[in-house]
């Protein structure tokens, strides 16, 4: 009965424009805060991915001379 009356209660907030429009600046502000890292381990995750694919494109032609 209280999780029926808190779920009615934060639908009813959510329907509001005044509490959207702070979730949307709060949301903001947290994109902008995790931004660099976010930015710092796609450019990681790319770095292991290209070495990845270079490790599998080596071992691929190394087979092929040894035929």
């Amino acid at each position: 009965m209280i999780r029926r009356l808190l779920l009615s209660l934060a639908f009813r907030a959510v329907q509001n424009p005044k509490v959207r429009a702070e979730a949307g600046k709060l949301a903001h502000k947290a994109v902008t805060k995790a931004k660099p890292s976010l930015l710092k381990g796609a450019r990681r995750a790319g770095e292991l991915t290209k070495a990845a694919s270079d490790e599998i494109n080596y071992q691929v032609k190394k087979t092929r001379m040894k035929k």
